[in-house]
């Protein structure tokens, strides 16, 4: 006769798993709402309409330099409060890697990744952010018919939008997200929309 060796094992009782919570691996569509109310193409086009009505071209780079480093400031820390509040399982799963094994190099390129695509996709009317390149060392992606750039161009036209002074606001949101995580990151520009028809953004980790 056979002896069955995993008899005891199969009518042993063992504890289920439960969750104490549904996992969800999707964004948050409250966190979305908000931050897309806060931070709409619109209003900070508005902003910037009035700020340079009667100014000279020559002085419309510095004044928009300046609303859109600000704009992207607050766009970024706003992400990153809301992703914290509305976590989801991905960005906890990372985070639960890096508390077990103590390696805080695993952050990058997640948790950057993460938030960069909370951004972008509460701003954007795309549904999906394009990662270019993924990995240990750095991060790239791709903004397409980027709304903020449509919006300036139909709202203060070509010769603004042209300038690509909107492009401060995505090269500050990278630099806050870098100093607040406190990840040593270049950050670089290798394509714009006025030139290419979409902007290409990259952080390389020191």
């Amino acid at each position: 006769m056979t002896q069955d060796y995993f008899k005891d094992l199969k009518e042993a009782p063992y504890p289920l798993f439960v969750a104490p919570r549904p996992y969800s691996f999707d964004l948050n569509e409250d966190m979305i709402q908000l931050i897309r109310d806060e931070f709409n193409a619109e209003a900070v086009t508005a902003r910037l309409a009035e700020a340079i009505s009667g100014k000279a071209l020559s002085a419309v780079e510095k004044i928009a330099k300046a609303i859109f480093e600000d704009y992207g400031q607050n766009w970024m820390k706003r992400t990153m409060q809301l992703g914290e509040e509305y976590s989801d399982r991905t960005i906890e799963l990372v985070r639960e890697s890096v508390d077990r094994s103590g390696n805080q190099f695993l952050l990058f390129p997640h948790v950057p990744q993460r938030f960069v695509e909370i951004a972008y996709l509460s701003t954007q009317h795309f549904l999906k952010l394009p990662i270019i390149l993924n990995n240990l060392r750095r991060l790239a992606y791709q903004v397409p018919q980027c709304l903020l750039f449509n919006t300036i161009k139909e709202k203060c036209g070509d010769e603004v939008a042209n300038l690509m002074t909107c492009q401060n606001a995505c090269l500050k949101a990278l630099a806050t997200l870098s100093q607040d995580l406190e990840l040593d990151m270049v950050i670089d520009m290798a394509s714009a929309t006025a030139k290419d028809g979409y902007c290409q953004f990259s952080l390389s980790k020191l």
